[in-house]
């Protein structure tokens, strides 16, 4: 009973925050100031994403742009100031996040999850680029052959035309997959949400969320109500118990009743929860099963929201495409379709946050694993952070330094900037300046984190951890343990 009080304030901030998660597009507009945030999260040297990446002009020296999960931001004194460059440009906190930022002599190309902007460099004013008939989050953005690809969360696109006027067309990209299998994080995930039978899914285990909220607070009445009239009775307070209980008769009947009927979905959510968070994540992390073993109607389209990142070799002229089913390479004209590959090189669950050549002597990965040079030649990984031969790693356990992004000074000095600690120089090349590329307070100050990024971190429980330390990561599976365990009543 006592450990089931507390669940129910479990069940009903997960039910809310999961109906709210399941449709992002109706929270895109709305973000939560900082004062209701735990400290941790407000970006500091600018950690957590909220600059992942800088690019540095081609036509005047002192203008450098970083990018991140805070949008865009100019720097006309070299990298000692900086201020927003978001005129025009996507202005929810949910969709501004940048993660890749292409420039050439005339004009800038901004991939952001709420899709391509494109400034010419006079205006200064930031301007949709239209893709395809819906929004899709971009993911990189290179050139092939003079042509601009751009490479979305589902699909490729291509331009026909050239600055000032693009026309970008949808490619025709396919990978071979003989034996089409779905991995366990995705069917979890899937079968977590609802998604796995589309909308209507998503729809019935919305309403299962309201049933869940609904027997939360049928089962305190249940408890709560006999403890109030042995109270009333100890104190000789006459009660009504026929007028006073229809609450109670409500409560008791439409409980047990809701709670058969849901059963299944409850259990559904229940058990796929359970394997959402670390540590039990890890049981699940490499696991893969059959197509068939889907519920639901996969995708026709194999790459649907499933890219995180991509790199163009001129060296070997293909594409390497970094997806939740592992990476994929293909011929830079995608005239063949994409096959598997195995890189050796740490690549941690969530996939690369750098993905790029490193000269012609092979590629950069950065992950939450670190950052890594895989060498052409030997085909080997380089720790970049201690320039050491790594030859074991583990895909599912973060790194002390988690890598968002990396970038290169003109002068030729490296930097990174990793989840927890912000931007650091490699530390074996160089002291870095500490007065150059400083956050700008207004960061602070204007912080703002989006709605469904605020909801998801209270639905896995991290926003816990400035409260109650590292033993957060335990709260959301035991708390599903004890929410699939068989019992007479939930208090």
């Amino acid at each position: 009973m006592w450990f089931g009080l507390p669940l129910i304030l479990f069940l009903i901030w997960m039910s809310a925050s999961g109906i709210l998660l399941n449709h992002p597009d109706w929270i895109a507009g709305f973000s939560v100031p900082a004062k209701f945030i735990p400290d941790s999260y407000i970006p500091q040297n600018w950690n957590r994403s909220s600059m992942i990446g800088m690019v540095f002009s081609l036509n005047d020296t002192n203008v450098v742009y970083a990018y991140g999960k805070q949008g865009i931001w100019r720097s006309r004194d070299g990298g000692y100031t900086f201020n927003r460059f978001e005129n025009g440009f996507e202005s929810s906190e949910y969709y501004k996040k940048t993660k890749y930022l292409y420039q050439s002599e005339n004009f800038l190309l901004a991939a952001t999850d709420g899709g391509l902007y494109f400034n010419d460099l006079n205006n200064v004013v930031w301007q949709e680029v239209k893709l395809g008939s819906g929004r899709e989050a971009v993911r990189k953005i290179f050139t092939i052959q003079n042509n601009l690809v751009i490479i979305t969360e589902s699909n490729a696109y291509i331009s026909a035309g050239r600055y000032p006027k693009f026309d970008f067309q949808k490619i025709n990209w396919s990978r071979s997959e003989p034996d089409r299998r779905v991995t366990l994080i995705d069917l979890f995930f899937h079968l977590h949400d609802g998604r796995v039978w589309g909308l209507p899914g998503r729809l019935l285990f919305d309403f299962a969320g309201l049933i869940i909220i609904f027997l939360s607070f049928g089962a305190f009445y249940i408890w709560y109500f006999p403890n109030r009239m042995k109270r009333l009775k100890k104190k000789n307070i006459k009660f009504d118990v026929r007028n006073k209980s229809w609450a109670f008769r409500f409560f008791y009947k439409y409980h047990l009743k809701l709670g058969i009927w849901m059963a299944v979905i409850l259990f559904i959510i229940g058990g796929t929860g359970f394997f959402m968070r670390p540590p039990v994540l890890a049981l699940i992390a490499e696991g893969r099963v059959p197509a068939w073993m889907y519920p639901g109607l996969l995708p026709e389209n194999p790459w649907e929201k499933k890219v995180h990142n991509a790199l163009h070799d001129p060296v070997e002229n293909k594409i390497l495409i970094s997806t939740a089913d592992g990476i994929w390479e293909g011929p830079a004209d995608f005239n063949k379709p994409f096959v598997k590959r195995e890189l050796n090189a740490p690549v941690f669950v969530m996939g690369p946050t750098v993905f790029e050549t490193y000269g012609t002597g092979g590629y950069l990965i950065g992950s939450f694993n670190g950052l890594f040079h895989l060498e052409r030649s030997t085909n080997r990984p380089v720790n970049m952070l201690n320039g050491n031969y790594t030859s074991e790693w583990s895909n599912v356990q973060p790194a002390e330094y988690m890598i968002t992004g990396y970038f290169k000074t003109p002068s030729g000095k490296e930097y990174i900037t990793t989840h927890d600690q912000g931007l650091l120089p490699l530390s074996f090349q160089f002291q870095s300046n500490n007065k150059r590329f400083v956050m700008p307070k207004e960061m602070i100050r204007d912080y703002r984190t989006p709605l469904w990024n605020f909801m998801f971190e209270l639905h896995n429980g991290r926003i816990f951890k400035d409260w109650i330390g590292g033993i957060y990561i335990l709260l959301v599976p035991v708390s599903y343990t004890h929410l699939t365990l068989p019992t007479k009543r939930i208090v």
